[in-house]
């Protein structure tokens, strides 16, 4: 057993005897910049910034161009289907999820109009992050809450952010902070023309 004890303690010796310089090396590497070890490794510099200009992929530049110009089609389509100022519709989508489809708030709204989980499902679509399907369940809710409201521009808005409930009970804007930066960041965005609209 003593003698198992020895060969054992020997082979830890020689064990840290070939890690010795590496704790030099690991030191090193914790206190060198990921340029400098690409640098070190590739010997090609890397830029230290982050404001580094990306490669540009022209596929994904593409991509992007193409979902804009949907978007575009499609709330032209769905805002005239639903007698809606597109420039309205627009306006709604930068305040909401500045253009991202795939956006979700705190509250679980989802998409590029922002709709509820709840209003998207009650109108039959699965998806909301598609844009076709998101802009179709957003502009028929927010016509819905036109309508509601008799046309009035602000109250709709307020019933499309928060819920109707909330402007009857409240007899206008509810006083929450989201739904009246909601209300006036859509309406400060369009021309006098389309707040009525």
């Amino acid at each position: 057993m003593l003698e198992n004890m020895n060969r054992i303690l020997e082979r830890i010796d020689g064990l840290n005897q070939s890690f010795k310089g590496m704790a030099h090396k690991r030191a090193k590497r914790e206190q060198q910049t990921f340029a400098a070890a690409m640098l070190e490794a590739t010997k090609t510099p890397v830029s230290d910034g982050i404001n580094a200009t990306p490669a540009t992929n022209p596929a994904a530049t593409n991509i992007a161009n193409n979902l804009k110009a949907d978007v575009e089609t499609l709330v032209e389509k769905y805002s005239k289907e639903h007698n809606l100022s597109p420039e309205l519709v627009h306006q709604l989508i930068a305040v909401a999820s500045g253009n991202n489809s795939k956006a979700v708030d705190k509250q679980g709204n989802l998409g590029l109009m922002q709709v509820k989980p709840e209003i998207f499902s009650q109108l039959g679509y699965k998806n909301p992050f598609d844009p076709e399907q998101n802009i179709k369940a957003g502009t028929q809710h927010l016509a819905d809450m036109l309508q509601r409201n008799g046309g009035n521009m602000p109250l709709a808005l307020a019933s499309y952010n928060s819920d109707p409930a909330s402007v009857k009970r409240f007899g206008g804007v509810p006083p929450f902070p989201s739904t009246q930066n909601f209300v006036s960041q859509v309406l400060g965005g369009l021309g006098s023309n389309d707040k009525t609209k």
